[in-house]
């Protein structure tokens, strides 16, 4: 299998992955593969200490518990999409994304992840997109925040939103962020077919 690597020295990023019941893990699989194979550190957290299952039934023991970090200590924070409104109102949550956002640490969101960002008020005067709509229990997280565009990926300084099926172009995003590769194309392997 072909690993990602950068050709510039890069400081290794330490990397959080918000996981919950329900999350899409589809949406962050490839960005999981690359970070794994790469130089950057992964840590999988929720809100409680408890095991979730994803939307594939995928079952995930969480590295670290939200109240439990020091939001200092990470680089990113990965939020994917899900049925994502258990996670609204979390005053642990709403805490570690504004200490992420205060400091300029990348925060990036897919599908129905950014409404964890709009809960803790980081979309205000920001522009992203999400797949969310009015019927969606998640809806409240994004409704009124910001400016939604009709985009795919919207990166706005250190925060990254996406549509669900924008997945490919959501990791190469985060890991041209992460990497302070703007002109990078990391994910070509997954772009294009292999030959026999």
């Amino acid at each position: 299998m072909t690993t990602y690597s950068t050709p510039a020295p890069v400081a290794p990023k330490q990397v959080l992955v918000l996981v919950y019941d329900s999350f899409a893990e589809f949406e962050v699989s490839v960005l999981l593969t690359v970070l794994s194979g790469g130089r950057h550190q992964v840590t999988t957290c929720a809100l409680g200490p408890d095991p979730v299952t994803s939307t594939g039934g995928l079952r995930v023991l969480p590295d670290a518990v939200v109240a439990d970090l020091d939001p200092m200590a990470y680089d990113a924070l990965v939020v994917p999409g899900g049925e994502a409104s258990g996670l609204l109102g979390s005053p642990s949550l709403r805490r570690l994304v504004q200490a992420l956002d205060r400091d300029g640490r990348l925060l990036a969101a897919i599908c129905g992840g950014p409404a964890v960002l709009g809960d803790a008020g980081v979309l205000d005067g920001r522009t992203f997109t999400a797949a969310l709509g009015p019927a969606d229990p998640a809806w409240p997280g994004v409704a009124g925040r910001g400016r939604r565009l009709p985009e795919l990926l919207v990166s706005d300084g250190h925060v990254v939103t996406a549509t669900g099926s924008s997945y490919l172009a959501f990791a190469e995003e985060v890991l041209r962020c992460l990497d302070g590769r703007p002109e990078a194309e990391p994910l070509t392997y997954f772009r294009e077919p292999s030959p026999g």
